[in-house]
């Protein structure tokens, strides 16, 4: 805790250290008490508001011990830890402080929501989702954002037309995300796969990995080379032009199946640009 206590033998002495302020019992305020749940709850609610969410769990804390009825204080613990990003304490506090979800009002009903959307537990934030108590503005708004981190691109896209009249600001900064997603251009692994088939490394030109481009055409192109020259020399029985003919086979092999995996990684990185962008709008909604 934040508090400690010291005994001084001057009359009304103040012990200051760091942030923290202690009157000893010999203090005019003596009979006060500073760790009673009002000024518990003070305090932590200061730590909150200044960001110092680590101490103002602790504090929340004792004031839930304190007073087990609070149920602001409570919700407080779980909105600290998702301020701080520490979404698996955030649930496990929320279903520890909250076991029935449907009695629930709204916005504790959303912190529960929005623990398991960054938890990636997407199905059940949707079930809970559907069962809440939010109004139709926030319900609608955060499927779109289950859509979207689901990468259901398409899908999110109807339900954005369907619903632009939606006043809430969250729920067009989706919208942008999502139609900045619509409109890059994806590449297919297959096309990529088949571009290295004809052209050794075309299909990462075409991912634009160009310098895996030049080297795979390099080094299929050196090996089929080689074996070329073996077997022109020593003819069918040519130890070189086996040997060269072989890498060179495993290199071309290989480039088809890099480019159509390069393809992915390609998909992969767009996919999870808008996956941040739409946790970052989440996190400045909290």
């Amino acid at each position: 805790m934040l508090f400690g206590c010291s005994v001084f033998s001057q009359p009304d002495t103040l012990f200051v250290a760091k942030d923290t302020i202690v009157q000893t019992p010999s203090s005019q305020n003596s009979n006060q008490d500073i760790f009673d749940y009002a000024h518990s709850k003070k305090f932590a609610e200061y730590l909150y508001k200044t960001g110092q969410f680590d101490y103002a769990i602790e504090e929340f804390q004792r004031v839930v011990f304190l007073h087990p009825e609070d149920e602001e204080a409570k919700f407080q613990i779980i909105t600290a830890y998702l301020k701080k990003e520490d979404f698996f304490n955030a649930a496990g506090y929320f279903y520890r402080y909250y076991p029935v979800f449907d009695t629930l009002v709204p916005k504790v009903q959303k912190a529960g929501i929005v623990a398991h959307l960054f938890l990636n537990e997407l199905d059940t934030a949707e079930k809970l989702l559907t069962r809440s108590r939010l109004d139709s503005i926030e319900k609608q708004t955060w499927r779109l954002g289950i859509y979207l981190l689901k990468k259901e691109w398409n899908k999110a896209g109807r339900y954005y037309q369907t619903h632009l009249e939606n006043p809430s600001t969250v729920f067009h900064q989706f919208g942008t995300a999502l139609n900045r997603r619509l409109t890059y251009k994806t590449k297919s692994p297959f096309w990529a796969g088949l571009m290295s088939a004809v052209v050794p490394g075309l299909g990462k030109v075409y991912t634009k990995n160009y310098g895996d481009a030049l080297i795979a055409f390099l080094f299929t192109g050196m090996n089929a080379w080689q074996s070329y020259r073996g077997f022109q020399k020593d003819g069918i029985n040519s130890t070189r032009g086996w040997i060269f003919g072989v890498l060179g086979a495993g290199f071309y092999l290989g480039n088809i199946y890099g480019s159509a995996k390069s393809a992915k990684k390609y998909n992969k990185k767009i996919d999870d640009e808008i996956e941040s962008e739409v946790k970052s709008v989440i996190r400045f909604s909290i």
